[in-house]
């Protein structure tokens, strides 16, 4: 009875919502979202997305999915009709300023510093007191940072931070294991010219986050359609997928 009854649900708001378009926008945050090699937008969060609409009926506007600095896509995001950022860690302090659907994958974070920087030592977040430390602006790593009043050096997106570590403006740098390994290869330079200090205590889960003023049918319908593709199995080969492709040696092994 349960198991009909979700199926009424789901087609309820399915209906109700099918038709409607969103604006979609995000930042380079490999494997998640990022532009590939052809200047195409991809990853984990965008084919995820683009699953959900295909089982929702919604549609995308015709700007597509826009790739913009984090900050730009922040505020879009808070203010634009029908408007989606991803891929959004669900902080307290944002509850209220967003539509949140998901979960859609772990944050799992490592701070890193230079392989030759071997002055530069901490454990944990308390010891980074004497360093400064490159986050990307209005990112949640900025906001929950700052709380902790570290040294923070801010910049546009996720290379930023490591050619901020290259040219020494910073000294160490927050970053997902698999991201910073894409990253340090965008810039030429390899993985092993960094090393992972330690893990962040807790590990958060990125959202879909909505501006406030996003048609309920459209919030309603997309988390209806990303719960299917949980019973489907569609959203573990999905996730699957892009974890083989981006896997790296865990950090410690």
């Amino acid at each position: 009875m349960l198991h009909i009854l979700r199926w009424v649900l789901l087609w309820c708001w399915l209906g109700s919502a099918m038709g409607a378009t969103i604006q979609a926008v995000t930042e380079e945050l490999p494997p998640y979202n990022y532009r590939d090699k052809d200047g195409q937008v991809t990853g984990l969060s965008v084919d995820l997305l683009k699953r959900m609409l295909e089982v929702s009926g919604i549609g995308l506007d015709r700007k597509g999915i826009q790739l913009l600095p984090w900050a730009r896509a922040y505020q879009m995001a808070q203010y634009d009709p029908n408007t989606v950022i991803f891929s959004m860690i669900r902080l307290p302090e944002r509850e209220a300023l967003f539509h949140w659907v998901g979960p859609i994958g772990p944050r799992v974070t490592w701070v890193y510093r230079l392989a030759k920087r071997d002055d530069v030592v901490g454990h944990q977040l308390a010891d980074l007191a004497p360093w400064r430390i490159a986050v990307v602006r209005d990112s949640a790593l900025a906001i929950e940072l700052a709380e902790k009043g570290l040294n923070l050096v801010l910049v546009h997106d996720e290379d930023d931070k490591f050619r901020m570590l290259l040219h020494g403006r910073a000294d160490v740098a927050p970053a997902m294991q698999m991201g910073a390994a894409y990253h340090i290869e965008t810039l030429g330079h390899h993985y092993s010219e960094f090393v992972p200090m330690f893990e962040f205590q807790e590990t958060k889960s990125f959202y879909f986050a909505f501006s406030r003023n996003t048609d309920a049918a459209i919030i309603e319908g997309l988390q209806a359609a990303l719960e299917q593709m949980h019973r489907d199995g569609s959203f573990d080969e999905i996730s699957q997928a892009w974890g083989r492709r981006f896997w790296v040696q865990p950090a410690g092994k």
